[in-house]
């Protein structure tokens, strides 16, 4: 689960360079056992280095050129690396410079460069850029799905620091005020939008070449603050194309937005003579596909049997999971950070193909999500129709309950992740729930563990 060679490694490169303290790096790794990630992703989620800081310290621990911020792609170069390779290596090309292509990644292996830069038939130079900035183009540019964050939203999560600020306030008196812990639903639907987009404007056709003022460079690092990377914004789903009858109330509709007025200048285009090279996707060799995870259901006594003896975060996922498909016909993993709850994992009806993990909600609004996080406890009962449910529905294929079962897992006395559970199309949920609430418990104990161990 953690790369306990390399991850804290960074970590300790940061507080010799006094940008980071050690209580933070103790939080941010607490924070990665949690939500996985690498460090620097747990680092820039809680605030406790800038992104720019961190950049440069990768830079030096590799030896590489860096890249931050909101980073635009030559959309000449996409047509380089297949999309398949490009979500396998998480990598991104990114600017064609004189006969060298750069490419974005968050780590550097030589083998995989070589081989690349022999496909290509130019030299492909490693550009490092925080991990979570890599995703990002991998959503716009590939429609590669990678776990969102609370990171990807602007949101800081709060939740289970209040210890840490407590000891700080009385060593150096009070911090100052943070922002607001939830992130209002209206922007979170924009956003999240705009994150989904990427997908359906590659499908459609390439995002035109914009002109773009000339950017100047400091060791890999950009001096200008670009615009954020923005797709065409896609149709909000209507509510008539989920049926009337598998939920209760009513929605407002959301804003109409125009489809072509949030797309942001991108680099200019390398010169045509720099791109003979032939686009190689259609030669490029597929790679074997990876046998499919059991997906067998377990019972209860299988399920904590298996539990006692996980180390690793998604095995964890992946056996509760398991557990709850002998309960129900669909069950997805959702991570609760800073007001937003994302999707992680899911069995079932409608999860294949990374589903589970276009799956983001605002906790701001009143709803079942949100009254499992107040309560800490769990919910059984139909959907409401508002925004964020039938957008949650429709990502899930559209199969409509009659009611849902939430389940919260609790870390250090808040709800750090959720489990949703249903029996598919107009179908009641389980209501044994007796095994489940035992299970998510044991779920609880199993993570406590895993920080302890950290």
């Amino acid at each position: 689960m953690l790369d306990t060679f390399q991850m804290p490694r960074i970590g300790e490169f940061l507080i010799a360079e006094g940008q980071l303290t050690r209580d933070g790096l103790e939080e941010a790794l607490d924070w990665q056992v949690l939500y996985g990630g690498r460090i620097g992703t747990n680092l820039l989620e809680l605030q406790l280095t800038e992104e720019a800081d961190l950049a440069h310290a990768l830079g030096k621990q590799l030896g590489a050129e860096v890249a931050f911020g909101d980073l635009q792609v030559d959309p000449a170069v996409l047509g380089l690396v297949p999309a398949h390779v490009a979500a396998r290596q998480e990598i991104v090309p990114w600017v064609l410079d004189k006969r060298r292509l750069k490419v974005l990644c968050v780590e550097i292996k030589v083998e995989d460069f070589d081989r690349l830069s022999y496909k290509i038939g130019r030299t492909c130079v490693p550009v490092i850029a925080p991990e979570f900035r890599v995703f990002q183009l991998l959503r716009v540019h590939y429609g590669a799905m990678r776990q969102m964050r609370a990171l990807d939203f602007g949101v800081v999560p709060q939740e289970g620091r209040a210890e840490r600020r407590r000891k700080k306030s009385e060593e150096q008196g009070p911090p100052p005020p943070s922002g607001p812990e939830l992130i209002d639903e209206s922007a979170f639907n924009d956003i999240y939008q705009q994150m989904m987009a990427g997908r359906a404007a590659q499908s459609d056709q390439p995002m035109p070449a914009a002109k773009m003022p000339a950017m100047s460079w400091t060791h890999g690092i950009s001096t200008r603050a670009a615009p954020p990377i923005l797709a065409r914004v896609q149709e909000p789903e209507v509510l008539e194309e989920l049926p009337d009858d598998a939920i209760l109330g009513e929605a407002t509709p959301w804003p109409a937005r125009d489809a072509g007025a949030d797309e942001a200048p991108v680099a200019p285009a390398a010169d045509a003579e720099e791109l003979t090279t032939p686009a190689v996707a259609e030669s490029w060799p597929q790679e074997p596909t990876p046998p499919p995870p059991v997906e067998t259901p377990l019972d209860f006594k299988q399920a904590l049997q298996a539990l006692s003896g996980v180390t690793d975060r998604d095995e964890i996922a992946h056996i509760v999971l398991r557990a709850s498909r002998s309960k129900a016909a669909r069950a997805l993993l959702l991570q609760v950070q800073g007001g937003v709850a994302l999707g992680w994992d899911g069995l079932g009806e409608g999860m294949q193909d990374g589903a589970a993990r276009r799956v983001a909600m605002a906790l701001a609004d009143e709803s079942a999500f949100s009254l499992v996080v107040k309560t800490r406890s769990h919910f059984i009962g139909p959907l409401q129709r508002t925004e964020s449910n039938i957008r949650f529905l429709a990502t899930l294929g559209k199969k409509v309950p009659k009611s849902s079962a939430i389940f919260p897992i609790l870390h250090r006395g808040r709800v750090s992740h959720m489990l949703y559970l249903d029996n598919g199309h107009k179908e009641q949920a389980p209501t044994d729930v007796g095994e489940m609430l035992i299970l998510s418990q044991r779920i609880s104990q199993r993570v406590e563990q895993l920080v302890r161990e950290r």
